[in-house]
């Protein structure tokens, strides 16, 4: 029987330009998903964001930028179970919360 998962992703090795600021260089983001288990759920909630419009364009403008995309990488940051009732009585968001390099890349 599928369980309810709430999933915080981790997406570093962007190079975004962003006006008057620094480039996004990552994000985090949250993903609710049914599934089997954890790993099932890991999997679904990758997946998902994979077929999101805004990413793929994460995914373009490095690309542009960069010259490639290979260095961008998406991991579960964290993950864990949400009973029927947050499931579905809290606010949920799947926007991105951005954030650049503080040091020089290297």
């Amino acid at each position: 029987m599928s369980r309810r998962y709430q999933v915080t992703l981790h997406g570093t090795g962007f190079s975004v330009p962003v006006e008057g600021d620094k480039p996004i260089r990552g994000f985090y983001t949250i993903r609710r998903v049914l599934a089997d288990s954890p790993e099932e759920a890991e999997q679904s909630a990758i997946a998902t964001l994979e077929q999101e419009e805004r990413y793929r364009g994460l995914l373009e403008t490095t690309e542009r930028e960069s010259g490639s995309r290979t260095g961008c990488r998406v991991r579960v940051d964290s993950i864990g179970h949400l009973s029927w009732w947050r499931w579905c009585f809290t606010r949920y968001s799947p926007s991105f919360i951005f954030y650049g390099d503080d040091e020089n890349d290297g």
